[in-house]
């Protein structure tokens, strides 16, 4: 059998690595929110409180909920979707819709941020109620103003960015972690990770890839484990979520649910809001077309698709410079 695939930052600097060790135990802390669990490993001064880490986060948690969310009727998001016009948006929701709106253009539309309406329809999100028009609204009608951090909702037009917020929610809280002092952590949230330093015992986070429902076939590693060393990574698979045998994962150029043998994605990257969107973009994109977007991107992902002898896996160009 072959041997455990591990992926490892590559130019780790050896002794960045051993000044975020730290000689403390590894304390462990878990809790919901965004629908979703969340999980935290780290290790810290004495100093440093659980209920302090706590409370950050959960400041985190309801920031990101209450700007993004479209489960929540009060939410920034909830009223950009309801409202025709002109919004003032406070600047971590206007960079993480900037952001899905570069990758929908980088992908042509594979990728798509306003696919709020086709989400509730397939039951995968909360009703959605936008203002009628003849005609479907476009994701290239969004108007940004950079400078003033407004956003022009056209009408009939339904933001979902539950691919890639989840992700900016992961790199708020890794902020607020090294703000409090601490040197070492694993944090995650509904399977998307961040990783900072070493565990006290020199190692680092290791993360298994989950990027299938079947086994791996012959010849494939067992599994793939990726060294979260101030890197953090993301998955998209249709088997995570799935109504009625349908998977949440949708074609933004068709507006249905994605079908084919891909069965997951993987990106890395010192981002976890990127590998949130880039995840989902890849997936969308397909095996073939999301392999060459990962490429051109120079981004660390791993593909797994299924083939009548079980999951086979491929990786990019920037994710095998990561092979140990």
């Amino acid at each position: 059998m072959p041997d455990v695939r591990l992926l490892i930052p590559a130019g780790m600097k050896p002794a960045h690595v051993r000044a975020s060790r730290i000689d403390a135990p590894v304390r462990r802390l878990s809790g919901a929110t965004m629908g979703t669990g969340w999980s935290l490993s780290f290790a810290a001064p004495d100093s440093v409180a659980n209920t302090a880490v706590v409370a950050a986060l959960e400041e985190t948690f309801a920031l990101v909920i209450q700007q993004m969310s479209n489960w929540e009727p009060g939410s920034d998001l909830s009223r950009f979707n309801r409202e025709t016009g002109w919004h003032n948006l406070k600047p971590d929701f206007f960079a993480v819709l900037s952001r899905a709106l570069e990758i929908a253009e980088l992908t042509d539309g594979a990728y798509d941020p306003t696919l709020g309406v086709q989400m509730d329809t397939l039951g995968f999100g909360p009703p959605v109620e936008v203002p009628a028009l003849r005609r479907k609204r476009h994701w290239r009608e969004i108007q940004l103003a950079p400078n003033t951090h407004r956003a022009m909702q056209p009408g009939a037009l339904a933001l979902d960015l539950s691919s890639i917020a989840k992700g900016h929610a992961v790199d708020l809280c890794a902020a607020r972690l090294r703000a409090l002092g601490i040197p070492s952590f694993l944090m995650e949230i509904g399977g998307e990770f961040v990783g900072e330093g070493v565990k006290p015992d020199a190692q680092p986070w290791w993360v298994q890839l989950e990027l299938s429902d079947i086994a791996p076939a012959p010849g494939e590693p067992p599994q793939t484990d990726v060294a979260l060393v101030n890197l953090a990574i993301a998955t998209s698979g249709d088997f995570v979520r799935r109504r009625d045998g349908i998977s949440h994962l949708l074609d933004g150029r068709t507006g249905a649910p994605i079908r084919g043998n891909l069965s997951g994605v993987s990106v890395m990257h010192a981002s976890a809001m990127e590998a949130d969107g880039w995840a989902t973009a890849l997936f969308a994109l397909g095996a073939e077309q999301g392999m060459a977007m990962a490429n051109a991107q120079n981004l660390a992902a791993v593909f797994a698709s299924r083939s009548p002898e079980g999951a086979r896996s491929k990786l990019s160009a920037k994710a095998q410079e990561m092979l140990g």
